[in-house]
Formats: C-alpha cells, structure tokens, sequence
C-alpha cells in the first residue's frame, strides 16, 4: 500500500529516513509485533492520532503500517486519522491553521486537532471503537504534541473509548531543569505539572495527566524499548523547524527566544541552531557563551529570515553547534538570554494573546487574553521577573531548583 501522506514536499524528511538502529525501537513496533493485540483490533473501528514524522524502526510511516497491519478481506484499516500542530504531513509552521480532509489519505478521513478544535468531536468519537495515539515529543513541555495526546485520550475516555499510547523515548533523556508549572499560567504551550524541561515519554505524560481519571484504566501505554536517549542512526524532523540533532538539543533554550525581539532562526537554513537581531553584538555574545560550560561552540555569522519581524533583513547572529553527542541547551538559553538582557539595550520581551484551552466553552474567563510569551511559554513569570531585576543565571538556576 502507499504512504498514507504523500511526500513530494518532504524531500528532507525522506534523505534522512535510513532505518533506525537495532538499539531503538518505538512502540508502535512493539503494537506491530503484538499478534493477539492486532487480531483484538482487527474486530474494532480504529482511529490513530499521528503525522508523517513518526515511523517505524524501518521507515514506515505509522498511519502506513498499522492501516496495512489491519485491513483485512472484509475489512478496511483504520476509521480515520487525528492530525495534531503541523498537520498529518507535519509541514505546516508552528501556529498554522491545520484543515480537516474528508477521504484525504488514501480514502481516510482526516481530523484536525490544532487550532479552534483540540478535541475529538463527539461525531468524530461515535466512529471509532479504539484510539491509538503515535507522536515525538521533544522533551519541553510547550512543544505541543503531549498537550493534544492528553487532551483527546481524555475525550475518549470521557466516550467510554480505550487508548493506547505507543510511546517514544524522549530525545532529551531524563534531564529535568526549568521552573515548574505556575497553575494561573496553564495553557495550551504549558499543560503539565511539570519542570519546563521535563525528562519524560509523551506516554507517561499523558498517563500522569489522566491517572485520576474514572476510566484510566482503558489508557495502554505500550513503551518503547529501551536504548540510548539520542538515536544516533536516523534524524526525521517531528516538526519543520527542528531539522537536526542539534535543533532538537538546543531548543530547551532557543525556544525562549521566541518571546523576545530576536530571531530565533525560522525562515532561515539555521532554525533553532542561531539567534540574531540587528541590534545584536555577535560576535560578543559568542565569546561569551563560548565561556560556559554547556557543550557548545557558538560563533559568529549573518542569518537572512524569509518569514518573521525581521524577514528580507540581514542579520548579525550567532550560530551554535554540539561539542559532543549532548549538551545543555535549556542552559545555553537561559545563559544568553541574562547576557544579552543585561548588555543590550535593544532587547525587549514580547507579547502575545494566549488562547484558552477550550476556545468553544463560550466562558469570558476562558478568552483570549495578552501576556508576555515568555511566561506563555515557560508557563511561569520566574526567568522574566528575575531578569528584570537583573539577577545572574546562576541565581535563577538556583531558585528552581530549590
């Protein structure tokens, strides 16, 4: 059978989708592998929640193989497919409105669940019998796959609908670090009880979020086998702007930049392994994070973004590259952004609307409402409000972690 998503756009996605190595192998695998669990569903009315990052440990595309693991003479595969942010083609840039596509993949129907929908619809649930969910997460609690995982396992559940969850391992490993979440700041970028970097699966996430739940006992998380944090032997992008390694390791920390007047690469060949603004001393700014020890050499350069505040303008910038398999981008980030808070008197935080988790409950207190990103993002005040009174990274380190 053909992919499910077409990949005429995904030049890159397809390059780098060598099989994976034998030391990494994502649940969807061990579903695949399950025979009695695959007969179970052949008799039930399947609805998967994926895109096309997610594959098998040999390249296929999830929505793929589990459609052709389930057809059957007298019956289709699966029901339908749940598109999460970026779409089922995960092409879409970060914030886009995602479209629903009636027979779009192969006959499918295809379900938005970003934008003025989160949730499966009680019509949506009423076709299907069993969701079984497959996304990447990257490890930080706004990268907003975990946030739709939960939310549409707990509207199944709330049908009477089991889940299963195959999970992935977590890019960034066990390393924890940020503020946790500050309950008047939940969103949709900042879902979880956790610190912001959160050293969990996407599966024990959801599981965590939902274990009060009356019927917690129909989520299945079928885990992914245990291996090294970082797949060394394969790269598929989970979402359009983290196109490598390194873009998925620095990220904790680039991130935050989204919540200033500097670029953080989008529209450029660099997302999320550079920063820049016209205003930027870079090659200061490199010299200084080449002082810190985050396993991680920057230099200086010139971005030219396509898209963002400063599409069409050269850039002075800094471009940022591992100085070994791990590094600690979260406290690059947090490093670089008191540096430059404290020596640049351009620098300025931004703001934004923050949509409400539930955008039809018609509740005012739930609309849309302007606040700093950053605080958005972090789901916490903490890194603002101490880089306003001019405190040091270390002292801000140690305030989360007391």
């Amino acid at each position: 059978m053909p992919l499910l998503v077409s990949t005429d756009s995904f030049d890159d996605v397809i390059r780098s989708s060598r099989p994976a190595s034998a030391a990494f192998l994502p649940g969807i695998d061990r579903l695949l592998a399950d025979d009695d669990r695959l007969d179970a569903l052949r008799h039930r009315r399947v609805g998967l929640l994926t895109h096309a990052a997610c594959r098998t440990a040999d390249g296929t595309q999830s929505a793929s193989a589990l459609d052709d693991a389930l057809a059957g003479a007298s019956k289709p595969g699966l029901a339908c497919l749940f598109a999460p942010e970026h779409g089922l083609a995960a092409d879409r840039q970060a914030g886009a409105s995602v479209a629903d596509h009636r027979g779009g993949a192969d006959g499918i129907d295809v379900v938005s669940l970003y934008g003025e929908r989160q949730a499966p619809t009680p019509e949506h649930l009423d076709a299907i019998d069993i969701l079984i969910i497959d996304l990447r997460d990257v490890g930080v609690r706004c990268y907003t796959y975990a946030t739709t995982a939960a939310i549409a396992a707990e509207a199944a559940l709330n049908a009477e609908i089991d889940v299963i969850i195959c999970d992935r391992e977590n890019p960034l490993g066990p390393q924890i670090a940020g503020p946790s979440l500050e309950p008047g700041l939940r969103s949709f970028l900042a879902y979880f009880a956790t610190p912001f970097v959160h050293g969990r699966t996407l599966g024990s996430l959801v599981a965590d979020a939902l274990i009060e739940h009356p019927r917690s006992a129909g989520l299945t998380v079928i885990s992914a086998q245990s291996g090294e944090a970082v797949n060394e032997g394969s790269f598929v992008p989970p979402s359009p702007a983290l196109q490598s390694r390194d873009a998925v390791q620095f990220y904790p920390g680039l991130v935050l930049f989204e919540g200033t007047n500097l670029s953080e690469g989008r529209g450029t060949p660099l997302p999320f392994c550079c920063i820049g603004a016209p205003w930027l001393d870079a090659a200061a700014a490199a010299a200084a994070a080449n002082n810190w020890s985050v396993g991680v050499a920057a230099s200086a350069c010139d971005i030219e973004p396509v898209a963002g505040d400063y599409a069409g303008q050269t850039l002075p910038a800094i471009r940022f590259e591992r100085t070994g398999p791990k590094c600690d981008g979260f406290g690059l980030g947090v490093r670089l952004l008191a540096w430059i808070a404290g020596t640049q008197r351009e620098f300025r935080w931004r703001t934004a609307p923050v949509m409400p988790l539930d955008p039809d409950s018609g509740d005012p207190a739930q609309a849309p409402s302007e606040r700093y990103v950053i605080d958005t993002l972090l789901g916490s005040d903490s890194l603002r409000k101490a880089l306003d009174r001019g405190e040091r990274a270390e002292d801000i380190f140690a305030l989360w972690n007391v």
